[in-house]
């Protein structure tokens, strides 16, 4: 999918709006575990699929065609999560059929009918106990301060303004405030919570930049959804796509035969990516990419699959460092080769780290090093 600058797509936004996003995503995930959730204005599908690592059941829906067909495409190794093409003024589900729906980003992006509309639409397809996760830009902040003004947005809401819309359709609701400084914090009232101290410089405005919504119409689900937190970064969020290309003996590796799945990159930077292979036959080998475009620490731990594995090798890898392999190239590669004539399927496992831009400079001071011993030694040899 192209980039605009519509919609976000990870790994092509800077870190900062990566981390704003990536935050609100994570803050929720947890909390939506066994539920059937609803992601209106998915966009690129990324939110969904963090969501449905713990959810019993993601639908994301989206206006853009080429976004669902693209989702659907990348993220099609999730069983629990499917992407269809839907507006927010005519959700194309029946009645009550949700426990939640989530709304990041999205509502700014259309006029104030469409607006009305969805809300609506919101809680007729929520769960008499269900509830509406919903963000936009808190104006005041966003652009009256910042002089900014996003071409993409329609109408946003002030503060004051946001409460007033959302209480058109809820009873009841939790208002939480996000911004970003040297890492992205999402807190409802610490003035109220004796966990926490806010310390805070006096040019820094007490609302965030963001306003995220926990809208219901009972009392029930609200104080199980937690997103009082912090979200450290330093380099892409945490989602990738990774490539299988598959080979025979006969031929080389080409686009033509190339699988794509989504590399989820856990807190321990473990990973577990599984690849449909039914499609294939007289498989002898593949070249698994585990990412594009970042330099990378990463390791194939375990293969497996019902062919036969016979050898796993980084094919330019640099050295093993500590977990990995480190690859300070931004097409990294490994070689799996083995009978796979009949297989079904491959998972691979493995650690898989990006590179922070810390470990980047002192991975170049590293080499920079050893190639001034080397042209050093060379030159002592001659004398």
């Amino acid at each position: 999918m192209d980039y605009t600058g519509e919609r976000f797509i990870p790994n092509n936004d800077g870190l900062e709006i990566e981390a704003e996003h990536m935050h609100r995503y994570n803050s929720i995930a947890e909390s939506l575990k066994g539920m059937r959730v609803l992601d209106a204005g998915c966009g690129t599908g990324y939110g969904s699929f963090l969501i449905s690592q713990f959810a019993k059941k993601v639908i994301g829906i989206d206006i853009s065609q080429e976004a669902v067909d693209w989702c659907n495409k990348n993220y099609a190794s999730q069983k629990n999560l499917e992407f269809t093409q839907g507006s927010l003024e005519a959700i194309p589900f029946d009645s009550e059929e949700f426990d939640c729906v989530v709304s990041f980003e999205v509502i700014e992006h259309v006029d104030s009918n469409i607006q009305r509309a969805f809300l609506r639409e919101a809680r007729r397809v929520l769960k008499k106990n269900g509830v509406l996760i919903i963000s936009t830009p808190n104006k005041l902040i966003y652009t009256d301060k910042s002089g900014y003004h996003n071409p993409f947005h329609i109408h946003e809401f002030y503060e004051d303004e946001f409460k007033q819309f959302l209480s058109q359709e809820f009873a009841v609701t939790k208002l939480y405030s996000q911004s970003l400084y040297t890492v992205s914090s999402i807190y409802g009232d610490i003035k109220k919570n004796d966990n926490v101290k806010m310390f805070q410089h006096s040019s820094l405005d007490s609302s965030g930049k963001y306003m995220i919504a926990l809208c219901s119409n009972t009392n029930k689900i609200i104080p199980s959804i937690k997103l009082d937190s912090v979200y450290k970064f330093d380099n892409p969020g945490g989602i990738h796509f990774s490539s299988l290309y598959v080979g025979t003996e006969n031929n080389d590796y080409s686009q033509s035969q190339k699988e794509t799945a989504v590399l989820l990159n856990h807190a321990d930077n473990k990973f577990s990516i599984t690849f449909d292979l039914s499609a294939y036959s007289q498989i002898s080998k593949f070249r698994f990419d585990p990412v594009e475009d970042n330099f990378c620490i990463c390791n194939i731990e375990e293969i497996l699959t019902d062919g036969k594995l016979e050898s796993t090798a980084p094919l330019n890898a640099l050295k093993y460092h500590k977990q990995g392999f480190l690859f300070m190239n931004i097409d990294p590669q490994f070689e799996i080769a083995g009978d796979f004539s009949n297989a079904t399927y491959i998972t691979i496992q493995g650690y898989f780290k990006i590179l922070s831009q810390s470990e980047i400079s002192e991975f170049v001071d590293y080499f920079y090093q050893k190639m001034i011993e080397a042209t050093e030694k060379a030159a002592n040899d001659n004398i």
